[in-house]
């Protein structure tokens, strides 16, 4: 049987995971680098197949060693489908959610949780995903607290008349807003992965099953043998301490980053000052 092909832009590909490979040693990654496919995914014969592989070997790979390289080819992998998944969820409904928002609180739980994944099937990070897209949607429209209505025929069809009359001009500027936002947002996973483990395993516990099982409060309550107001406020205090020291993280980045261009610019300055003696002097 010929080799299957990757889905998509299989030489850049296959360079990135060659170079995570060699740096972190993975053999999910050594499997890949090296085209070892397994048989189901031979025997399917796919691109869908394909890519399960890829994306749950990539996910293995960060659960064993919580690379942000690997994260981030993970996210590449796979952000345009689950953000199609979030739009689909959306199309007939009215409620403001910015589908974006969707898809970044969906990959805050993937990186938060990599120990609750359970990779024993080539297709495993396509499920469990779009599990966690699920319920994250859920959330974010219970948090509306508006009614869903459908759209009229109308509606629809003006929005995929407008999806697919983009200017040129003002797609290459979404281009560059969303290399600009992945970078931002890699930098925000880590800032908030590092504040999450500061909390006590209670409150990471609490967290996880209702940010990430999307259980709800009563359930959560019931299973911890606490009152439903009680775990309210414990989840409502964790998210504080995360980000209230994120802000501080983040506050002190700033500060830095001032402090460093005022030394950068009093350098420049002595720098001039020299120039411009030396030249009198030549004079």
């Amino acid at each position: 049987m010929a080799p299957l092909q990757p889905p998509f832009e299989a030489a850049a590909l296959r360079a990135r995971v060659c170079e995570l490979w060699q740096r972190t040693g993975d053999p999910a990654l050594g499997d890949l680098a090296a085209d070892r496919v397994p048989s189901q995914v031979a025997a399917a014969a796919s691109e869908q197949a394909r890519a399960d592989w890829t994306s749950t070997s990539l996910m293995l790979a960060y659960q064993r060693t919580a690379d942000p390289a690997v994260f981030a080819l993970l996210y590449e992998h796979n952000r345009d489908t689950f953000l199609v998944a979030i739009q689909q969820g959306l199309r007939r409904t009215w409620l403001r959610v910015d589908p974006q928002d969707v898809l970044q609180e969906v990959f805050l739980n993937i990186y938060r949780y990599p120990h609750r994944f359970d990779g024993g099937k080539v297709d495993a990070f396509r499920n469990w995903g779009h599990r966690i897209v699920r319920n994250t949607l859920l959330r974010a429209l219970k948090g509306q607290s508006r009614y869903a209505r459908m759209l009229t025929i109308d509606e629809e069809l003006q929005q995929s008349e407008d999806l697919h009359t983009r200017r040129p001009d003002r797609a290459a500027s979404e281009a560059e807003d969303e290399l600009a936002l992945d970078h931002a947002y890699l930098l925000y996973l880590h800032v908030y992965l590092a504040n999450f483990e500061r909390l006590s395993p209670s409150e990471r516990r609490v967290l996880t099953l209702v940010e990430v099982d999307g259980l709800p409060y009563r359930d959560v309550a019931r299973a911890l043998g606490v009152r439903p107001e009680n775990l309210k406020m414990i989840v409502f205090r964790s998210r504080q301490r995360i980000y209230r020291g994120m802000a501080r993280q983040f506050a002190q980045s700033e500060r830095d980053g001032a402090a460093q261009a005022r030394r950068a610019g009093g350098r420049q300055r002595a720098a001039d000052a020299r120039g411009g003696d030396l030249g009198a002097a030549e004079a």
